[in-house]
């Protein structure tokens, strides 16, 4: 999960100086960063439930974790 959590990070910091370098205001960088990590996070959950649909993954051992 690090290595995920630190190139996330990463991705994000080079984006902000590259929408920095193109004259875009922070407040508008961060809305628009905002933006793509919340459509990302949708499609992932959105990817979880469709497996979970296939895999059966509602039982009662599910809810139980």
């Amino acid at each position: 999960m690090t290595q995920h959590q630190t190139a996330g990070l990463n991705a994000r910091l080079k984006l902000f100086a590259l929408l920095e370098a193109k004259g875009l205001p922070a407040s508008e960088a961060d809305d628009l960063v905002a933006a793509l990590e919340a459509g990302a996070i949708a499609g992932a959950q959105c990817e979880v439930v469709e497996q979970d649909v296939y895999t059966g993954a509602k039982g009662e051992e599910f809810g139980e974790g």
